[in-house]
């Protein structure tokens, strides 16, 4: 199959097409983020409420341990499947040290449905609210669910966006890279369960 010749400004259309889509490609790869050493970006330390009336500080809770900061809304179906696996790992390794934090970034309309939503669904995870999207924005968050794994040196260790069946899988591998195995071993003992 041959093309035409393109003439001088298709090509530039096309090279200028062509550099936009790779340069909204990155962003939606890479966080922008404070630079650190250059191995790794650090997360943006943050404060907020949840939903249970309780302050999160990021720097706070990374004393205790990794977390996995994942951003959502209530519309979002992948979210929606992704959500109770999160539960799961959150249930199993929170004596361990690990958090998970979660942020709903529904707008203003439908930032009211949050509360029962979760609720409904039994989560025992914090729920941060950000409908005007400043903490999204401070992670760079241009798609739902986006989640950020976060090692208690602040830097980012992962960015997941997306989900599909098995991704809590890599999560919990991740995960397990960054909690003491002492730790984990007391947790599993302490739900009656072994890993």
């Amino acid at each position: 199959m041959s093309f035409p010749a393109l003439s001088r400004r298709g090509r530039l259309l096309f090279g200028l097409a062509a550099g936009i889509v790779l340069t909204l490609g990155s962003t939606l790869v890479r966080p922008a983020m404070a630079e650190g050493d250059g191995s790794a970006s650090m997360a943006p330390d943050f404060t907020a409420e949840g939903l249970d009336g309780k302050t999160y500080t990021l720097s706070e809770l990374l004393k205790e341990g990794p977390v996995y900061l994942d951003f959502w809304t209530t519309w979002c179906k992948p979210c929606q499947q992704a959500l109770p696996k999160l539960d799961e790992l959150h249930s199993k390794y929170e004596k361990a040290g690990f958090t998970l934090l979660t942020v709903a970034s529904d707008d203003q309309k439908t930032i009211a449905k949050v509360k029962p939503h979760v609720k409904s669904r039994g989560w025992k995870f914090p729920v941060i609210l950000d409908s005007k999207r400043e903490l999204g924005n401070k992670f760079s968050v241009r798609a739902y669910p986006t989640s950020y794994l976060i090692g208690q040196d602040g830097k980012v260790v992962s960015m997941h966006q997306g989900y599909r069946p098995g991704d809590e899988k890599v999560l919990e591998e991740e995960l397990l890279s960054l909690l003491p195995a002492d730790a984990v071993k007391a947790a599993m003992e302490s739900e009656g369960g072994s890993h």
